[in-house]
């Protein structure tokens, strides 16, 4: 287990030494003009110590919340020029939904008529860079001089539905992360069971975040919260909001590490061992599973059809239309047009039938139909565990040798043991005209509130084959409309590679038409096969504590051989 990153800090120098002491000389020299834009006491020695000692021992990395940051009227009115002259566009990637402004940098370049409108806002903006400020967050924090020109801020309101997945916020030159919060009425108490706490993580190895958060910070009037930006430890998440009719609001941005000339600049400060999480989604690592090889190759006559034994196998399970010969041409030729085919009720009705309730039942018992948010660890049962780690991924998933007699776990793990088999292979190769060489999969259950994939790319230099069976909990039309809708998650998307040089912040943009190639809502009884192409992504977008229950599904990737391998 890796250490909390409060006791990784390197020994401070004689220059970081000095500059504590010009800091702490500098808490006595607060101008009364600065002290009135924030809550009386901020920056009393008695307060600065107190926060200081909270930070050095916190866990899981260097964090702490104040509770009463700013003048509150001031804050007041700052919150009504928001609602009032402001505008908020929706952003929605594999890892967030937000409604935000600009960068809030921006608003030396406004004409003195927008300026006056947000007045207020652009008061608050400049005391939280002041050189007063500045210096109480590098005192408090220990993390050093910060940048007195680089502004990094904007203006976010959660509404219902919204959300920020895990991630450890290295882009840049970022040192230190903060959100000032300005949620609902500012006279009444935001319930922790609206949704949009700041969740932090601890890390079972630099780099590998734990499944679950040790810390949970909800929102309320005027607090602040704010932690060191160190990479490969600071993963945290914005927990979903759920209530309706209540914006989570928020003003969060970044202090930076001094720019060239500034004090404190030391060239290359910000590449501390480690990098960023944006990184690591752009260079993908895998979920640690090989291709399982099959025994034997396929040759060219299994492409023709399916032999007596191989039908007697498959009408166990697969609805018999799908083994019918004339229709199976027909799904052949839709494929070979479009690259991907979607089957509806795909298993046997009987058998099907039996997983519907199963499932049903399990989120009933797991309070997965409710639109309430679910603590972390709901649904481990069974031989279900949590798949990890959330930098990339969260879902249950079984484990390989499924032991328990409990429902879920039985079925599913004998659908795994039908995806892998030889006689399905077989009607792979023949549907998709290609030949399987080896498999990797597993079944999974995303659990609303919890659970989703985030873009993974397919690096293998050839076309992977996508075959996944969805089984959305659908109890009744309503539910199969929210799940068709994708407003409440659990939707597959396929999309383009970004482009060479793009931010890394910002490559996940899958709202351009142009990057997104494919979209499947979560169905229920419904089989997908997709030609997975090299450079292309693919996630299952965060499945809402607002959807009709859990996304669970049997997902798997089949190899494929190369060109040079089928033209020798």
């Amino acid at each position: 287990m890796a250490p909390s990153t409060a006791n990784i800090r390197a020994p401070p120098t004689k220059e970081d030494r000095t500059d504590v002491k010009r800091m702490k000389k500098a808490s006595s020299e607060v101008s009364d003009f600065i002290k009135s834009k924030f809550y009386p006491g901020l920056f009393d020695q008695e307060n600065r110590d107190s926060i200081r000692k909270y930070v050095a021992s916190s866990k899981p990395y260097p964090h702490c919340k104040i509770d009463k940051l700013v003048n509150d009227d001031l804050l007041r009115r700052v919150q009504k020029e928001i609602f009032t002259h402001l505008n908020f566009t929706t952003k929605e990637t594999d890892i967030y939904k937000v409604n935000q402004t600009g960068d809030l940098a921006n608003m030396d370049g406004l004409g003195e008529e927008e300026r006056q409108k947000l007045a207020s806002l652009f008061e608050l903006r400049n005391a939280i860079y002041s050189k007063e400020f500045r210096e109480f967050v590098s005192e408090v924090t220990g993390c050093g001089p910060l940048s007195p020109s680089k502004m990094d801020m904007s203006v976010n309101t959660y509404t219902a539905g919204c959300h920020l997945l895990n991630h450890d916020d290295v882009i840049g030159t970022r040192r230190v992360s903060f959100i000032l919060y300005m949620p609902g009425d500012p006279d009444e108490h935001w319930d922790p069971a609206f949704g949009g706490a700041l969740e932090l993580y601890p890390t079972i190895e630099p780099d590998t975040p734990a499944p679950e958060p040790s810390v949970s910070v909800p929102p309320q009037w005027n607090s602040f919260a704010m932690f060191t930006v160190l990479p490969g430890y600071s993963f945290h998440s914005v927990e979903e909001v759920v209530v309706e009719n209540k914006p989570r609001l928020s003003i969060q941005g970044w202090f930076h590490f001094p720019q060239e000339g500034e004090f404190g600049y030391k060239k290359d400060a910000e590449k501390i061992k480690g990098y960023s999480t944006q990184k690591q989604v752009e260079e993908p690592k895998d979920d640690g599973k090989d291709f399982v090889n099959y025994t034997n190759e396929l040759d060219d006559t299994a492409l023709l059809g399916l032999s007596e034994e191989d039908l007697k196998e498959l009408a166990t399970w697969i609805n018999p239309v799908y083994l019918n010969a004339k229709y199976m041409k027909q799904i052949t030729d839709k494929f070979v047009d479009d690259s991907a085919v979607q089957m509806k009720e795909f298993l046997k009705e009987e058998l099907y039938a039996k997983i519907k309730a199963a499932t049903y039942n399990a989120d009933k018992k797991d309070n997965f139909l409710k639109p309430e948010m679910p603590p972390h660890g709901s649904g481990v049962r069974g031989d279900w565990y949590v798949q990890g780690p959330p930098v990339y991924q969260r879902f249950l998933t079984l484990t390989e040798d499924v032991k328990s007699d409990e429902e879920t776990s039985v079925l599913f793990k004998d659908l795994r043991d039908k995806f892998q088999s030889e006689s399905f292979r077989r009607w792979l190769a023949v549907l998709s005209q290609l030949s399987p060489r080896g498999y990797r999969g597993d079944a999974r259950r995303f659990r609303p509130g919890h659970d989703y994939t985030l873009a993974k790319i397919n690096l293998r230099g050839q076309p992977i084959l996508d075959v996944t069976l969805s089984m959305a909990t659908t109890p009744d039309v309503d539910a199969a409309e929210k799940w068709e809708s994708c407003e409440y998650g659990g939707y597959e998307c396929y999309m383009a590679a970004p482009e060479g040089g793009e931010d890394p912040a910002t490559y996940r943009q899958t709202a351009d038409e142009d990057a997104a190639l494919l979209t499947l809502g979560a169905g229920a009884n419904e089989l997908s096969i997709v030609m997975k192409d090299e450079g292309v992504l693919r996630f299952v977008k965060y499945v809402s504590a607002r959807a009709p229950g859990s996304r669970w599904d049997v997902a798997y990737e089949y190899d494929l051989p190369n060109d040079k391998e089928e033209s020798a």
